[in-house]
């Protein structure tokens, strides 16, 4: 299975417009833009995922967090999001 990350842009953050300042959001540093763009619903579970890595100073810090238990996800879900933590963090 492949799985192809997309960069924040106004055409794939499109279903969120009414939700957000888009392009503030496209301007923001942080990983939410990343996790909308690519298939997350904006939802608690996004929120979370988002503030623990902004908040993080390391990967290790992310996945060992007590908030929230990255094994439970879906496969998919794990790859997809180890996908984005790659690009966001290189």
């Amino acid at each position: 299975m492949t799985t192809t990350i997309v960069h924040p842009s106004v055409e794939n953050l499109q279903s969120f417009s009414d939700l957000f300042d888009l392009e503030k959001l496209l301007q923001s540093e942080g990983i939410l833009p990343w996790l909308l763009a690519n298939g997350w619903e904006y939802d608690d579970k996004a929120c979370l995922i988002a503030n623990l890595v902004d908040e993080s100073t390391s990967l290790d810090q992310v996945l060992d967090s007590s908030e929230f238990d990255f094994l439970s996800l879906p496969q998919s879900e794990q790859d997809k999001l180890n996908q984005i933590f790659e690009h966001f963090y290189l």
